[in-house]
């Protein structure tokens, strides 16, 4: 498969469904970051675990969490739902530690470093037009 690398500025794609490997929805409906259903990861640091809400905007690092995270901190995540470890084969180019993944409809993929501080992450899209037309409202979508 080849690969295009293309720039997207910072909150102009949301993410609506995000799954862990068995399946289970990693949205959560009940606690809304930016105006959206936010991204639910069961995580554990320093011996600690709890939940952990991701803004749903890709690009935008706002998060709440049950623990309290320092800079540098390495979180595991994991689904919220059936526990399934979200740590994925590739390894951070900045960090070196393996990141997690997330899995999109139409077989798209978010990643994301897990040292907290790292700002690290890629969107694997699959298919083009339909990644596009979920993401998207309409009126905003680029014209393939």
């Amino acid at each position: 498969m080849e690969e295009v690398r293309i720039k997207v500025p910072p909150g102009r794609i949301q993410i609506k469904e995000a799954r862990c490997p068995n399946g289970c929805s990693l949205m959560d409906k009940n606690k809304l970051i930016s105006s959206k259903p936010s991204i639910k990861v069961r995580i554990s640091s320093r011996g600690a675990s709890g939940l952990i809400y991701f803004n749903p905007f890709y690009g935008l690092f706002e998060y709440e969490s049950e623990l309290e995270l320092h800079d540098g901190d390495i979180i595991e995540a994991h689904c919220p739902y059936c526990n399934v470890n979200l740590t994925s084969e590739e390894i951070c180019g900045m960090c070196g530690v393996p990141m997690f993944a997330m899995h999109l409809e139409d077989g798209g993929e978010l990643r994301a470093c897990p040292k907290v501080g790292c700002k690290n992450h890629s969107l694997t899209i699959v298919d083009l037009d339909a990644q596009f037309a979920q993401y998207y409202d309409e009126e905003r979508r680029p014209k393939m």
